[in-house]
C-alpha cells in the first residue's frame, strides 16, 4: 500500500466501539466483538478515526494506538491509566482532534489538563470540553513554570 492511500482520509471506518467491555490490555480486543451495528474488526484500519475504549481496564496507552494515523477521535475515559507520561505516546498521530481521559486515576495529577494541551497541542476537544485559546495560555505558562528543558550534553573529545 503507497503512502498516499494510507493517508488517505475521504473514506472512513465508522467508529470502532469496544467501551464496556473489561478490557485489560489491547490484546483482548482480538476475544471482543465491538459493540452492536458496527462493522468487524478492522476491516481497514488505515481508515480509522475514532476507536473507544471507554470504560475499561486499561492501565496504560498501548503502543499499537499510534500506528492508526487518520485517528481523530479517541475515547479513553473511565479506565485505569496511572501514569500522565502515557499521553506522550499519542503526540505521533497527526490528526488525533479529539481525546478522553477522564475517570483516570491521572486526571488527579496536578496540572493533568495542561499536561495533555502541552503534549498535544492540536487537539480541539479534551474530556468532552472545547479547548479555547485561554486553555493553550495557560497551558503554555504552566510548561514553563513545570517542564524543564532537556539539557543537551555535549561530549568533549579526549586529545
Amino acid at each position: 500500500m503507497n503512502k498516499r492511500s494510507y493517508m488517505n482520509t475521504s473514506v472512513q471506518e465508522p467508529p470502532l466501539d469496544y467501551s464496556f467491555r473489561s478490557i485489560h490490555v489491547t490484546q483482548d480486543l482480538l476475544s471482543e466483538e465491538p459493540r452492536t451495528g458496527l462493522r468487524p474488526l478492522l476491516e481497514h484500519p488505515e481508515n480509522l478515526a475514532w476507536i473507544d475504549l471507554s470504560f475499561n481496564d486499561l492501565t496504560s496507552i498501548d503502543p499499537v494506538l499510534t500506528t492508526f494515523f487518520n485517528l481523530s477521535v479517541l475515547y479513553l475515559h473511565g479506565n485505569s491509566i496511572q501514569r500522565l507520561g502515557e499521553v506522550n505516546k499519542l503526540a505521533v498521530l497527526p490528526r488525533l482532534r479529539s481525546l478522553t481521559l477522564h475517570g483516570n486515576p491521572i486526571e488527579e495529577e496536578k496540572g493533568y489538563r495542561q499536561y495533555v494541551l502541552c503534549t498535544l497541542p492540536h487537539i480541539t476537544t479534551f474530556d468532552f470540553s472545547g479547548v479555547t485559546k485561554a486553555d493553550r495560555t495557560t497551558a503554555e505558562v504552566w510548561k514553563r513554570m513545570n517542564i524543564k528543558p532537556k539539557k543537551v550534553r555535549i561530549k568533549h573529545n579526549a586529545l
